[in-house]
């Protein structure tokens, strides 16, 4: 069975994948460190740098697009229905292109009234007659997060601000569906059409754009910069910056010496741990750590050998010292995960499966035959991301002080995401510096790393009954379903949720509007909403 690939694993220290939860010093979420003066002044010409470590990797299309380096392409490019509120820990939906919405009882119809005076990038008006538009083209282009729409039974359209989407069986996650960096967004259907090709317009979105958003795409050199500029006719706030340049770097030490030069203003969630302590004594320099719903996370192969057991399995993940990675590691923006889902995710009983012992793999070893002792062990993590690489190289070393031959051993993302069509050939686990949900609900968690067709289930460990509660759960919003499908696929030995991890970002202490202008499932900045310090 094929897979697409989810994501680019930009995590905590990248090229290309994700992060999450907690704080350095005396910050918290929305709390700005920053010193007196600094050696590069606010620009005056308009022009914010965002750097961006490694390329996009895949083409700006939002039915296309499933990663997280160009997420700030998507999000400002291009709007959605819905979004998650903005500057918060917690999980709440807030209106974007539309205003308002109802919910009948069984969670099949979804009624939204739409905002008024919106306009596409091509001059265009946004009417209703749009989302039935979006919704048909993910599902035609077959982008990798077509399950968000593939729900959806009809669109009926009673007016030009009314959109009502009926669904094909109930579904309370359909509002983080939309509310998703991943989501539909809403797409000109008449630059669609104009441009469409023999594609449904995917040539012409790889470099340009026909949403609604604050910024249009103006320039997409891959592997090389994108650039963002400012749409003069758009409904909401306007930041003083009438451009956003996007360079591409391909070495996180190249992306630091060009902001400490001043050539780059802010990097989101793209530098190492071990960076953290160097920013936090920079003048000039603010430091924000803001709410996400990712983390580190440890994926298990049941496929060979040694741990095609789940008592092997089990012991390996007990010997994890998750207190002394994230200490030694990962840093003051990330603590030691206790749940199964994202943080906060599941309001109550949700604990995570599996807890530190440190005598449990050793003791599991005692008892094998000399030839199971023998096993050579592979723990993989992805080319590029130096936190992960760290933490791995600690998991080997505590592999081979219990008795066995193990050893670590880079990936390429492109290869991670083969690893489903043939789990033989992947390592024997995999380390993920930073990894989350396509979204807030408990099913975008679950369906993504547990159910093999989710797409982050690298080695397709699975149990049935627990995809079963998942499909259950996700009608209701059954909270205790969920709680049980986590406790179940604990059990397996397959999965640790290691750690939560906050979104670092890293600005001259010029630039204000910094924790206004994320929410939790992007991870990524409405520019929109950024300014200059008086």
């Amino acid at each position: 069975m094929h897979i697409p690939s989810r994501r680019a694993l930009k995590g905590l220290v990248v090229l290309g994948a994700v992060v999450p939860l907690l704080a350095l010093s005396a910050c918290s979420s929305g709390t700005r460190t920053a010193s007196n003066s600094g050696a590069s002044g606010a620009p005056t010409d308009g022009v914010l740098t965002v750097g961006l470590l490694g390329d996009i990797g895949q083409p700006p299309d939002p039915d296309i697009y499933y990663a997280n380096n160009g997420t700030a392409i998507m999000i400002n490019a291009y709007e959605g229905l819905v979004q998650y509120k903005n500057d918060t820990d917690q999980v709440e939906i807030a209106p974007r292109l539309a205003t308002s919405w109802e919910v009948n009882a069984d969670r099949t119809e979804y009624t939204f009234h739409l905002r008024k005076g919106v306009k596409f990038h091509d001059g265009t008006d946004f009417t209703s007659a749009a989302v039935d538009v979006a919704f048909k083209r993910r599902i035609a282009v077959k982008g990798g997060a077509a399950y968000m729409v593939d729900v959806v039974k009809s669109v009926a359209t009673p007016d030009a601000l009314t959109a009502v989407v009926t669904l094909k069986q109930p579904n309370a996650a359909f509002l983080s569906y939309l509310a998703s960096p991943f989501g539909p967004k809403m797409e000109s259907p008449t630059g669609l059409t104009k441009n469409a090709g023999g594609d449904d317009a995917q040539t012409y979105l790889s470099t340009h754009d026909l949403g609604t958003g604050p910024y249009e795409l103006t320039t997409a050199e891959t592997g090389q910069k994108y650039v963002l500029t400012r749409f003069k006719d758009y409904w909401g706030p306007s930041s003083p910056f009438t451009r956003i340049d996007l360079p591409v770097y391909t070495d996180e030490s190249a992306l630091e010496l060009a902001f400490d030069k001043g050539t780059v203003d802010t990097i989101v969630a793209a530098l190492p741990s071990s960076s953290l302590d160097k920013y936090a004594k920079a003048k000039g320099v603010a430091n924000y750590f803001l709410p996400t719903l990712q983390g580190a996370l440890v994926t298990v192969n049941p496929s060979h050998g040694f741990f095609t057991s789940s008592a092997a399995r089990v012991a390996f993940l007990k010997s994890i010292d998750q207190q002394k990675l994230v200490d030694q590691v990962l840093g003051k923006r990330s603590e030691v995960a206790t749940t199964m889902y994202a943080k906060g995710m599941v309001a109550s009983g949700d604990q995570q499966a599996i807890s530190y012992d440190a005598g449990a793999l050793s003791g599991y070893v005692s008892g094998l035959s000399a030839a199971q002792k023998g096993a050579k062990l592979v723990i993989g993590y992805a080319n590029g991301n130096v936190n992960a690489q760290q933490m791995t190289d600690l998991v080997v070393a505590n592999l081979q002080a219990a008795g066995l031959t193990a050893s670590a051993q880079g990936y390429d993302t492109s290869t991670v995401f083969g690893w489903i069509n043939d789990p033989s050939t992947g390592p024997d686990a995999f380390i993920d510096g930073n990894n989350g949900p396509d979204g807030g609900d408990p099913y975008m968690w679950g369906h993504v790393f547990w159910d093999a067709s989710g797409g982050i289930n690298y080695f397709g460990c699975q149990s049935q009954q627990v995809n079963s509660l998942l499909n259950e759960a996700v009608k209701t919003g059954d909270t205790a379903k969920y709680t049980e499908a986590g406790k179940l696929y604990g059990a397996t030995g397959c999965f640790l949720n290691l750690s939560y991890n906050k979104d670092w970002v890293v600005a001259k202490s010029w630039l204000t509007g910094v924790a206004a202008a994320q929410n939790l499932g992007a991870n990524e900045l409405n520019f929109s909403l950024l300014g200059i310090e008086k």
